[in-house]
């Protein structure tokens, strides 16, 4: 019988702790249901945006990457062109080496000029390797109509050339490879080598005037 009891209170001592929390979730607080809505909206829109923004950005880094893909084949094919043509100035003995041909000037240090004074505390701001491809282009090109302005020609290998051939058989020109070169024992204090060079290849690919890529 005690046992029996007990059983029955055990029992009525489990339902109460159940009517109890049913009790409190009946007579919870006002507009907890609808902080938890807001909570899921706010997660759900959280991640719909970064889906958004994933496939929205997909599409562009595609594109960035062909036109650095298509530039780098413009700088590739202005090199070959590049070494062609050298090859065949030496050989025709217009060019007995290269000492007469380095690009030079340009900017306040010469551009061939990597420290100020030889001075690697002072690094020169116009030296070809801290200039974008733009700013090179704008110091040539000063006017920007495709012909060199501040340049002599024989310091150039090409400017601004094309060298695809589209499918009409004609050039096209929004890939395009300009090509100098520099004096490797500039601003070193070492004599200069006329039998070496860096041969500077910048391939571009343009949407009219804009270089759309470029590859350096």
């Amino acid at each position: 019988m005690n046992q029996n009891k007990a059983n029955k209170k055990g029992m009525v001592r489990k339902v109460q702790k159940n009517s109890f929390s049913f009790k409190n979730w009946l007579f919870r607080p006002a507009g907890s249901g609808m902080m938890v809505v807001i909570l899921v909206l706010a997660f759900m829109l959280t991640v719909g945006v970064a889906v958004l923004t994933v496939t929205t950005s997909g599409p562009k880094i595609s594109a960035s990457m062909r036109y650095q893909e298509e530039a780098f084949n413009a700088a590739e094919a202005g090199f070959d062109a590049a070494r062609i043509a050298i090859d065949n100035l030496i050989t025709n003995g217009e060019w007995v080496d290269f000492g007469e041909h380095y690009l030079t000037g340009l900017t306040e240090h010469g551009i061939d000029i990597p420290f100020i004074g030889g001075n690697l505390a002072t690094p020169n701001p116009g030296y070809f390797r801290r200039l974008t491809d733009e700013q090179i282009f704008n110091l040539i090109d000063t006017n920007h109509d495709g012909i060199p302005d501040a340049v002599p020609q024989d310091q150039l290998i090409f400017f601004e050339e094309p060298f695809f051939k589209n499918q009409s058989g004609t050039l096209d020109e929004r890939y395009r490879c300009t090509v100098f070169l520099i004096d490797d024992e500039a601003g070193t204090g070492a004599a200069t080598d006329p039998t070496d060079t860096l041969l500077i290849c910048i391939g571009v690919v343009r949407s009219g005037r804009n270089v759309t890529d470029r590859i350096l």
